[in-house]
């Protein structure tokens, strides 16, 4: 049996109706740098700008819960937030946590010390938060949510994008933090407990500090999350397209036996969590510098593979 996002109740096209319902509602101010890619927003109230995002860890947090793996779950809040400030070329510098509960308890005491860790661990302050007690909200449940700033080191010239230029895939870690909906469905229908795979299932997003020391030699970032491939190329290709081949990975061939190609590509990482598009005479600088691999050329139409050695 092969399934679909949708079936789970979660549909991504009416997830980006949504948004853009919400930015045609909104005003933008004056002081907003425009920043065509959405990862975050760059506010010109500071010199230099501070970017800003916010984002959760999603149902992959249930799992968390029953599996104890809070260190985990803490990059996966971090590197959700932190990935995506880095996509519009700000270093991440300050952190703000939400927590809304049922009843504080040990396990939100675990998740918090395991955050502050991997804050510590990338240069990243916990300066604030808010943690809310709502029985009638949260009943045997919780959520979290982080909330991220950074200063604006280079504004990423996507608009210099052109055809030819090379794309670059860093790996991910796993599935990071998107599609937990539909791997979860997968896990209860097909009666599959986590530590009988071969890799680790929950391991927690990476986060992708050695971005930020490339600044000065990319074109675009694209963070790969909700959505997949196509859609994190799409925010910052334009009107371009890419032909990318994707390195076989072994979480990839296992969502594959359940999941149509199509489907993986519109909703997971497909193993690379984040893309460098960069000039030809810059790619042997950068490769030098992040653990990445040359994983397809932007172009004029769509062409996604998986299975290459690169590209």
């Amino acid at each position: 049996m092969k399934y679909t996002y949708r079936d789970t109740g979660v549909d991504v096209e009416r997830g980006e109706s949504f948004s853009r319902k919400i930015k045609n509602s909104v005003k933008l101010p004056e002081w907003l740098m425009k920043e065509p890619t959405g990862y975050a927003a760059v506010l010109k109230i500071t010199e230099p700008p501070i970017a800003v995002t916010a984002d959760g860890i999603g149902t992959k947090l249930i799992l968390h819960r029953k599996y104890g793996t809070w260190r985990y779950a803490a990059e996966d809040l971090v590197g959700m937030n932190y990935n995506d400030l880095v996509c519009v070329g700000a270093r991440p510098v300050a952190f703000l946590d939400y927590l809304g509960v049922e009843r504080i308890s040990e396990e939100h005491e675990q998740f918090i010390t395991e955050l502050v860790n991997v804050l510590e661990s990338v240069g990243v302050k916990l300066v604030g938060g808010e943690t809310a007690e709502m029985p009638d909200v949260y009943r045997g449940d919780w959520d979290a949510v982080g909330f991220a700033v950074g200063v604006l080191e280079r504004k990423i010239p996507v608009d210099t994008i052109r055809e030819g230029d090379i794309i670059i895939g860093i790996p991910s870690s796993g599935f990071h933090s998107n599609g937990w909906s539909l791997i979860r469905r997968i896990l209860k229908e097909e009666k599959i407990e986590p530590e009988s795979l071969d890799f680790d299932l929950l391991k927690g997003t990476r986060i992708y500090r050695e971005v930020v020391d490339v600044f000065d030699r990319v074109k675009g970032v694209a963070h790969v999350t909700g959505g997949g491939i196509i859609r994190a190329l799409k925010r910052v290709l334009g009107n371009l397209r890419a032909h990318v081949s994707l390195p076989k990975r072994d979480f990839i061939d296992w969502i594959l036996k359940y999941v149509e190609f199509e489907e993986a590509i519109n909703t997971f990482n497909m193993g690379i969590g984040m893309l460098l598009v960069v000039e030809k005479k810059n790619v042997e600088y950068v490769l030098g510098r992040v653990d990445g691999v040359v994983v397809g050329r932007v172009d004029t139409d769509w062409k996604i593979e998986y299975g290459g050695e690169g590209g």
